[in-house]
């Protein structure tokens, strides 16, 4: 049973490099520069999460512990609400609505942030697309973690959860 299983490996890996020799070959200074412009942009994106702030809401204990969260722990959402005159609001787990939408889907949420939350005073629809491309496949990288953050709640309900008092929209 062992030999008919190493002489099964050894054909299919005989097999895929005569695949693999059959394809046209990758040169290799073009894939050095797709991987150098890929590593641009997942810095890109990694930089522009920081200067915006995204981590102060989106990352537990980031406000508290800034350098101390590896990047591995960012942006997956919180359980502290932020109350205001419209409901209770929760840090969406960035990490889990990346997994599931698509790049524009991500591009379209971004340019209609909505008004009705803390994150009206962020500027992210003013953000040029391929910075937003840039948050998004950096947040791709990362890849999903961790849980989805509570449902919103409606203006008049306390939550159950921690929260902050937020200012009214403006």
């Amino acid at each position: 049973m062992y030999m008919k299983t190493i002489s099964f490996y050894l054909l299919v890996l005989c097999f895929c490099s005569l695949l693999t020799g059959c394809s046209e070959p990758v040169e290799p200074a073009a894939r050095i520069e797709s991987l150098r412009q890929q590593m641009q942009i997942l810095d890109r994106g990694r930089y522009v999460i920081v200067v915006m702030g995204c981590n102060d809401c989106h990352t537990p204990d980031y406000m508290v512990r800034r350098g101390e969260i590896a990047d591995e722990d960012w942006l997956v959402g919180s359980t502290l609400g932020f109350k205001g005159p419209n409901g209770t609001s929760y840090p969406t787990n960035l990490r889990l609505l990346a997994s599931r939408i698509s790049e524009e889907s991500w591009l379209d949420i971004a340019k209609k942030m909505r008004k009705e939350t803390p994150m009206a005073d962020v500027m992210l629809p003013d953000v040029a697309e391929a910075d937003l491309r840039a948050i998004y496949r950096y947040i791709q990288y990362l890849g999903p973690k961790g849980d989805d953050a509570p449902a919103a709640l409606p203006a008049g309900v306390t939550p159950e959860t921690q929260y902050i008092l937020s200012p009214a929209p403006h």
